[in-house]
């Protein structure tokens, strides 16, 4: 090996103890590293890379510079959240104060119920278009953080136009358009967040993303319990306050977008070290990443500066990992699925669950809380506090979250969710049951549908809600995470679309059925193919690891340099022991081998 690799121009294997040396020298060549990337990219082999990391350990600040880059990116969270459920407390009031019914006091007809439907799902229509623009090449070469302030634009047009809105027609287009930003925020926000953020603080960073939904989604319920509930009959039309504060809780997101915009542009324009490296600014990305873990780049670090040598080497990885990214042309998704010993299998895992954390049904029982509080016989004036009290419950499951999902991983979380969601669609089916045939009391229903749906919305808010889009960046290599996360989305948001523009013509009892089934289909999805994590680097997760690059037909093409050196690379570790007592005869082997 050592004669074929001195032949070749390839570094000798390295044990544990090469790799301690090289990475307390990598303080001295950092500033080299930094400055000719390509050069020396370019004479190095994929095996090069190294492969363990110093036992260092590295303790990045509480908040700092990545903190301050995750504050500017769970807005689009608090939108996210916000949007999908400001219509659940004044909807009805809407169509009152639009005449969806033809009349001044009724809220519930076809003609509503289709209205409705529409103008809720509308979002996530326009969502699945933004996922869709993320995956081109023009809105990925923004880099997460510009995308994110093109999402706060769509969002401001969007509330602009809903705050104003005169007719069904124009609130279907505002919802439409603040979806396009939902969609590009929704991918945005967890990878800026995750590139941003130490490996140490990536799980608890990335779950401040589901807490900030929820406490959207909280803030877009409890705002509107100071409106009333829906006019009974013609004696008692709409007036007051209940005739256009709904302008004022469609408009509010105005305000939080362009205070994000202007976070990004003007007060913290930070991109993550992996775009920066991507556009060659090599020595920038030295210094934000130092800057994360709170200390500054030094090309005089000494010999025994262990802290400065584990990030100069984590530089170099990442370094390494873009110049290989950028020797591999543009794969998209369907050629990935092509890709059978390789990509497959992480490409139709993302694209399951992404599918599996819409059509468990969250979206469309928090759009509709209110009228299936309703069915289940709580009082038209306690609708809004019950949904409130189920928000509050989302946001303590959240923060929860954030601190297991490093501790518990990730698997343990969505297979614990995705149970308890079950579990509560079951129990509220029950209950309904013994209510309609007479064998339970009245109020049974309505008790039981509070407890179940607050439980059903937190167990989705610490599994699928908090772990989703974080597993789905880690399990994508630099090469397919754009197309794949894009593809990721669309599905998301396509059934999103379905879930809630269904769930307004369905009752409390066939929701339940419905998506009970579809949670215990997705526990059983989950035990099966849903791999751990839990403190794996971006580009080296177990479902795509850099050890089977070399099966991929699209990273190690038959008949190419790279296939050829993976050839060689392929025997026994005994050429080890006789490597040099080899002679002219193995060296024609190893010749005709790799031809």
């Amino acid at each position: 090996w050592r004669k074929r690799s001195a032949k070749r121009g390839l570094p000798r294997r390295r044990g544990h103890s090469d790799t301690v040396e090289l990475a307390d020298t990598l303080a001295h060549t950092a500033a080299d590293t930094s400055t000719r990337p390509q050069a020396r990219a370019s004479a190095e082999s994929p095996v090069q890379r190294v492969m363990t990391t110093p036992e260092v350990a590295l303790e990045p600040p509480a908040f700092g510079v990545a903190g301050c880059g995750v504050l500017g990116a769970v807005i689009s969270s608090f939108l996210f959240g916000y949007s999908i459920c400001v219509l659940n407390s004044c909807m009805d009031l809407i169509a009152v104060a639009l005449e969806w019914c033809g009349n001044d006091w009724q809220s519930d007809c076809i003609g509503s119920r289709t209205r409705q439907g529409l103008v809720n799902a509308s979002l996530y229509l326009g969502a699945a278009i933004g996922a869709l623009l993320i995956g081109r090449p023009t809105v990925a070469a923004l880099g997460s953080r510009m995308q994110l302030v093109a999402s706060s634009a769509n969002f401001a047009i969007g509330a602009l136009l809903a705050a104003l809105s005169v007719s069904s027609t124009m609130l279907v287009i505002a919802r439409f358009v603040a979806g396009l930003g939902l969609g590009v925020s929704a991918i945005a926000a967890p990878l800026y967040i995750a590139e941003i953020s130490p490996r140490e603080r990536r799980g608890i960073n990335a779950a401040m993303h589901g807490v900030f939904i929820t406490l959207g989604i909280l803030a877009s319920i409890a705002l509107g319990i100071p409106q009333g509930p829906p006019p009974q009959d013609a004696l008692h039309p709409l007036a007051g306050l209940d005739s256009y504060y709904w302008r004022g809780l469609l408009g509010l997101p105005l305000v939080l977008s362009f205070a994000q915009m202007v976070w990004f542009t003007a007060l913290y324009p930070t991109d993550p070290p992996s775009l920066l490296v991507q556009r060659d600014r090599v020595e920038d990305a030295r210094d934000v990443l130092f800057s994360i873990y709170g200390m500054k780049a030094s090309a005089s670090a000494g010999v025994g500066d262990r802290e400065q040598a584990a990030l100069a080497l984590q530089l170099k990885e990442l370094c390494m990992a873009v110049d290989e990214a950028k020797k591999v042309p543009r794969i998209k998704v369907v050629q990935a699925i092509g890709d059978k010993k390789y990509f497959r299998f992480a490409v139709l895992l993302g694209v399951g669950l992404a599918a599996f954390q819409q059509l468990c049904g969250i979206n469309g029982l928090m759009s509709y809380s209110n009228s299936l509080f309703a069915e289940a016989g709580i009082p038209a004036s306690s609708l809004t506090l019950a949904s409130t009290c189920m928000a509050t419950a989302n946001v303590f499951a959240s923060l929860l979250s954030s601190r297991l999902v490093d501790n518990l991983g990730r698997r343990t979380l969505l297979l614990i969710g995705s149970f308890c969601q079950t579990v509560a669609m079951a129990l509220l089916m029950v209950a309904m049951g013994l209510e309609s045939s007479g064998l339970g009391p009245s109020w049974l229903a309505g008790l039981v549908a509070v407890v179940c749906f607050t439980v059903f919305v937190m167990s989705f808010s610490f599994g699928l809600g908090a772990v989703t889009w974080l597993y789905l960046t880690e399990i994508y290599t630099m090469e397919i995470r754009g197309p794949c996360l894009s593809a990721c989305g669309v599905i998301n948001w396509l059934s999103s679309f379905v879930v809630v523009f269904g769930t307004r013509f369905l009752t409390l009892a066939s929701a339940c059925c419905i998506f009970g089934i579809v949670c215990f289909v997705g526990f059983l999805g989950t035990y099966l193919w849903v791999v751990e994590t839990k403190g794996c680097s971006m580009d080296d997760s177990p479902v795509t690891p850099r050890s089977g690059r070399a099966s991929s037909t699209l990273l190690t093409p038959t008949g190419s340099p790279r296939g050829e050196y993976t050839k060689m690379g392929a025997g026994d570790d005994e050429d080890d022991d006789d490597s040099d007592e080899e002679g002219p005869e193995s060296g024609g082997r190893a010749k005709r081998a790799a031809a």
